[in-house]
């Protein structure tokens, strides 16, 4: 990014009040350059599309996915992390497992999920600091296409009222992409292994995984319920497993267009969530892989974009072995490998030691991760793909942003339909 930052404007982006904001959000879909060419509405701008420029996209992005600070982990037995970055976004895998996908007139971008990071209690916590959260666009904004996304202008993969306002010259659409494998996986691990201390009674055992889909048999489980390992009675079926993977992670992309969406208020730009979308097509265009089942009759599975943002599965993995080892080997601590090193590794958030740190966390059982690995392996190998019956990753939201027309809403609208911000914003940024 090589726009300066005009001081004057990031302080007053930086200090909009909250409720303010909360407050005065509105879906305002008319940019410059749009026209609305039926209804009651009907109008055409009699300006030029003006793009957001690369300081607008890169605040939005700090509100959106932005590093906060350091997470706290202030649980009674805290996961085994010394240290976790905290996000603008509540998220449920330290912030990772979703990514930031938006496309301008320039191009189609990600923000690297696996980069960044932060080693305060609060970044930007001081005015001085405030352009350093501009860093997560400034350097770890990866250019996919040198063209905007091409989503077909009809419906679908568009609703229908989106026709005329969605993608349009001028604007930014962001499509926050999350993964369910990772989730999936995680959950699996809690589910069976009591020594988590999660949805395993910590005296007890885990819990039964059947497949409903089939008669309920046990899903890689048999194995584990005859040694007492699990439960028999205590019986969770899959389908009910992946839809809780889902809801581990169908916040996260929302939270962070809300979070955008809010920074529009205090920009004065326009713009609006919208869920009125069918992701296949948009995967496709984005070149997003998708695995094809060979076992059972099921749609095809968008696993991920090479090289960028990929699941916990096959072929990105060898093996479900692999992927399972990938996510819980964190949560692993024996006498001769604890979970967290001892040698110092940086700031962490938490006043006690590291040895105490470490002794307090929960560890997972070298049963929860085999039981772990029969159940994802039972899924694979029946349903040909991971997970079996939910797609691993998914796009449900849209945020897009755009210059507002407040000609548009001068005509058809009563005062107040925008507010300072936006009747003083191309004044202010783009003299």
């Amino acid at each position: 990014m090589s726009e300066p930052v005009p001081s004057d404007l990031l302080r007053q982006a930086w200090e909009y009040p909250l409720f303010d904001a909360i407050y005065g959000r509105r879906s305002r879909r008319f940019g410059l350059g749009f026209a609305m060419a039926e209804g009651p509405y009907k109008y055409k701008s009699r300006h030029a599309p003006v793009p957001l420029s690369e300081v607008e996209e890169a605040l939005l992005v700090a509100a959106g996915v932005g590093f906060s600070g350091m997470a706290l982990w202030d649980q009674s037995r805290p996961m085994p992390y010394r240290s976790a970055d905290g996000r603008t976004f509540p998220s449920t895998s330290r912030g990772r497992r979703t990514a930031l996908f938006f496309t301008n007139d320039q191009g189609v971008y990600v923000i690297d999920p696996s980069a960044g990071s932060t080693s305060k209690m609060r970044e930007a916590g001081r005015p001085a600091e405030r352009n350093q959260a501009l860093d997560l666009y400034r350097h770890h904004r990866q250019v996919l296409q040198n063209r905007r996304l091409e989503i077909p202008r009809r419906a679908p993969p568009l609703c229908g009222h989106n026709l005329w306002d969605s993608n349009m010259p001028g604007s930014t659409l962001f499509m926050p992409v999350c993964d369910v494998s990772y989730s999936l996986i995680s959950l699996i691990a809690q589910f069976v292994d009591a020594r988590l201390e999660r949805f395993a009674a910590t005296v007890g055992r885990g819990m039964h995984i059947v497949d409903d889909r089939f008669d309920f048999r046990p899903a890689g489980t048999d194995q584990w319920v005859k040694s007492g390992f699990l439960d028999r009675d205590n019986v969770l079926p899959l389908s009910h497993l992946e839809r809780q993977a889902c809801y581990f992670m169908f916040s996260e992309p929302a939270a962070i267009c809300q979070n955008m969406f809010l920074a529009t208020e205090a920009i004065g730009i326009g713009g609006w969530m919208h869920c009125g979308i069918l992701s296949r097509e948009i995967f496709a265009a984005l070149d997003f892989r998708m695995i094809e089942p060979n076992r059972v009759s099921a749609l095809a599975n968008p696993i991920g974009l090479d090289g960028v943002f990929e699941a916990y599965c096959p072929p990105y993995f060898p093996s479900m072995d692999a992927a399972v080892d990938a996510v819980l080997t964190p949560m692993v601590r024996t006498a001769s490998a604890p979970a967290e090193p001892m040698e110092p590794q940086g700031p962490v958030p938490y006043l006690i030691s590291d040895a105490e740190h470490r002794d307090g966390a929960v560890a997972i059982s070298e049963e929860g991760i085999a039981c772990t690995k029969a159940v994802c392996n039972y899924i694979h190998d029946t349903y040909g793909r991971f997970p079996g019956n939910i797609d691993a990753m998914h796009l449900m939201w849209f945020m897009q942003a755009h210059h507002l027309d407040t000609d548009y809403y001068d005509r058809f609208f009563r005062p107040g339909a925008y507010g300072a911000t936006h009747a003083a914003h191309m004044a202010k940024w783009h003299p």
